[in-house]
């Protein structure tokens, strides 16, 4: 494999590689890279922001795990775009030398084809899979933070010389992802939404209007929407399936132009029961108001100890994690020259820092 064949299939340029060599990030490279960290940072936020929002949408335990999720991936493209943005600004280089190796993923409707060296992963086409030979040795240029692969030469050719300027290896760059501390971000965000959840759990209040219904609008799908309408309200409320209330109520269909009492609980849209003449059609929490407050209690109580539950895995993964670069002999990657970081207290404060934003907008929501 020669040199022009690895350029058109990774993608980098003879000034690109020349640049690298010398222990710099070329200016289209950097330009790269700097928009790379700029639409991340710009969708990684409200990403994060939505899924907090989420959790405070519902009293669902599964559907607070979700927002989690979400917020999780929030933070994940934050830290994503923080790591290239400060990459292209720093531009230190790192470099390794190892074997490129190929890698298939077959997905339900597509293919994806991968090539892997040392710590970097880039995704080529199908082309480049089937030209490029695995197994070959090659000296890898790469950003240490966002393991972003700058350029490739083959082994045979001379060394970088150890006294230019590389920076850390990724497992010792200090901008670089860390998934403990997403973690114990989530698991921090994820305990106070459980147990705020929790502790504001209460019995249903249920509140009547007397009502003609104007319309009803069924739609099947993956799951059934039930929209009912009423004389003068241009909103809706949601009924439950006609099964689901005591005795079982006729089909909603039947109930267009008589009059109605509907009950729901004080503030929400979801009908908890309804009245027509002299008959009452009940759910279980218009019976039982008691019985939503255990609802809410228990998902909040899942919610809070599936996130205690993340938080100890993020912290035992960070003391493992500076356990094994307290007894390395050298980095996980790259070559004695590699310099070693003084801290990495620079990451850990920018994580604080977006968990802190995140608890205080929670805050906010939850007192709107």
């Amino acid at each position: 494999m020669d040199e022009p064949s690895l350029e058109h299939y990774l993608k980098f340029s003879d000034a690109d590689l020349t640049a690298n060599r010398d222990g710099d990030v070329g200016a289209g490279q950097k330009a790269k890279m700097a928009w790379s960290g700029i639409w991340r940072l710009v969708v990684g936020p409200p990403t994060a922001i939505i899924g907090v929002v989420v959790t405070q949408a519902t009293d669902n335990a599964l559907v607070m795990l979700i927002g989690l999720g979400i917020a999780g991936f929030g933070l994940y493209v934050t830290w994503r775009g923080f790591a290239f943005l400060t990459d292209s600004i720093v531009a230190k280089v790192a470099y390794v030398t190892g074997l490129l190796r190929k890698k298939l993923v077959r997905g339900k409707n597509s293919t994806s084809y991968f090539a892997e060296i040392g710590p970097v992963s880039k995704r080529i086409s199908s082309q480049a899979y089937s030209s490029l030979p695995g197994g070959i040795s090659v000296h890898l240029y790469y950003a240490p933070a966002c393991r972003s692969l700058l350029s490739v030469e083959p082994a045979n050719v001379a060394e970088p010389r150890p006294d230019h300027p590389f920076g850390p290896d990724s497992a010792h760059a200090w901008n670089r992802l860390r998934f403990s501390w997403i973690l114990i971000t989530v698991g921090a965000l994820g305990l106070l939404v459980g147990v705020h959840a929790a502790t504001l759990a209460q019995p249903v209040h249920a509140v009547g209007v007397e009502t003609t219904v104007a319309d009803y609008v069924e739609t099947h799908g993956k799951s059934t929407t039930r929209r009912l309408y009423i004389a003068n309200d241009p909103g809706y409320y949601t009924p439950q399936s006609e099964s689901s209330y005591d005795p079982v109520a006729p089909s909603f269909y039947s109930l267009i132009g008589k009059p109605v009492v509907i009950y729901t609980d004080n503030g929400s849209r979801e009908i908890i029961a309804f009245r027509i003449g002299g008959v009452l059609y009940a759910t279980d929490w218009y019976l039982h108001p008691e019985h939503k407050t255990i609802f809410e209690a228990a998902n909040g109580a899942i919610a809070a100890v599936l996130s205690l539950l993340a938080i100890v895995g993020g912290v035992i993964g960070v003391r493992v994690g500076f356990g094994m670069q307290a007894v390395a002999a050298r980095p996980l990657y790259g070559p004695p020259s590699v310099h070693r970081p003084q801290a990495v207290v620079g990451a850990s404060f920018v994580v604080l820092a977006v968990a802190l934003l995140t608890l205080l907008l929670l805050l906010v929501l939850t007192h709107l």
